[in-house]
């Protein structure tokens, strides 16, 4: 085998070595139907963020109501479509809307990041009448924006009918259908920064001192790696939870609807889900070094240009095989030269070799030059 193949077939196995011992988690154990955890709740899931892979499910596919958490989807439509530090006149609509409020008023006047904490902290129906307002004009054209934007997103079991989750009409979706949106939505940046935090001081414009707005979800108490996201609660839609809950790079979404105990039922499921599933990661970069023949530089640096990033269960550990071709000058950069194939079980995942630097054929004049300067070497050696 060649020199240059052997040490990449090395550092690909101690990269993938370290990538394991990283990322398992501190308790081994086998997911199987004998640990599920029982819960209270009429409908949960857990899934893994990027790749949606489904941890744990119960009625996952029960369309239900959903309360409060129908906010997310208002969120996130704010923040792809407005300005969040624009300032806006509170609408008369959004006076006295009816349940859980931040208390707007008259002729008030607030930014609507303000407006987007008051929504998801206090879980303001009045900010979310608002919100619909500024973004399309009325809420009927945003509730419009909401059922067009959960197509786009693939949720075929979610209808809304409102931006704050007081049922007026049809208004449904299911634990996987929610979990997806928390996904997607997890991946803005602002939105995962108002979700958890706990606390926040905006303006009141109409009284001399400010707002103090208070998270409603306990997970981010009382659950290390929790990140919060959104409560939910009507007579119909009964208890609902939604917590995003991230350890050493694995978030997991998890949604629970209809719950009698939605706070032990969230953690009995994210315990069970980092118990028993870990994150496997391939990182783009570096890898090693092949020969080239005829070339001017002697070795070219491999590795791969995009990362690879799998959801396993806790007791797998993936076997490595190695395939690369020879090498002959010129060589381009990306060029692909091999793969890596990683076993997962039943699975095969295949991660492409590429050069990271190009190396242009040898010259007369350097072949030249090489059996003169070689000669007289070995002249002197002698």
């Amino acid at each position: 085998m060649d020199v240059g193949v052997l040490f990449l077939k090395v550092r690909v196995f101690v990269l993938i070595l370290l990538m394991i011992v990283n990322t398992e988690v501190a308790v081994t154990c086998y997911a199987s139907e004998k640990n599920l955890p029982q819960v209270s709740s009429k409908s949960a899931i857990a899934i893994e963020w990027m790749t949606g892979k489904i941890l744990f499910r119960k009625n996952e596919d029960l369309k239900l109501p959903m309360a409060s958490t129908t906010k997310i989807m208002t969120a996130i439509l704010v923040l792809e479509n407005c300005d969040v530090n624009k300032e806006i006149e509170i609408p008369p609509q959004a006076v006295g809307v009816q349940g859980s409020s931040m208390y707007l008023e008259k002729g008030e006047k607030l930014k609507i990041i303000d407006l987007l904490y008051g929504l998801m902290l206090s879980s303001g129906n009045d900010a979310a009448v608002a919100l619909a307002i500024v973004t399309a004009g009325d809420v009927k054209k945003f509730v419009n924006l909401m059922n067009k934007k959960a197509k786009e997103l693939g949720l075929s079991n979610t209808v809304f009918s409102s931006p704050h989750g007081l049922e007026q009409g049809q208004h449904y979706t299911t634990a996987h259908d929610l979990a997806l949106l928390t996904a997607y939505a997890m991946k803005n940046p602002i939105f995962r920064q108002i979700v958890k935090t706990t606390e926040k001081e905006v303006p009141w414009t109409t009284r001399p001192y400010n707002r103090i707005l208070r998270n409603k979800n306990k997970m981010l108490r009382l659950y290390p790696g929790a990140e919060g996201v959104k409560t939910g609660f009507t007579k119909k839609a009964g208890r609902c939870l939604v917590t995003s809950a991230c350890r050493d790079d694995f978030r997991v979404i998890c949604v629970v609807l209809n719950a009698q105990d939605m706070w032990n039922d969230t953690r009995k499921i994210l315990d069970y889900s980092y118990r028993n599933f870990k994150v496997l990661k391939f990182p783009p970069g570096e890898i090693g070094y092949v020969k080239v023949n005829n070339g001017k530089m002697g070795w070219v640096k491999v590795g791969t240009t995009h990362q690879k990033y799998w959801v396993v269960d806790s007791d797998c550990f993936p076997r490595i095989d190695v395939l690369i071709q020879p090498l002959d000058a010129p060589v381009e950069k990306n060029k692909v030269i091999g793969m890596v194939n990683v076993y997962l079980k039943s699975e095969k995942q295949i991660i492409p070799i590429v050069t990271l630097q190009e190396c242009d054929r040898k010259s007369l004049w350097d072949r030249m030059r090489e059996r003169l300067f070689g000669k007289r070497m070995r002249q002197k050696q002698i």
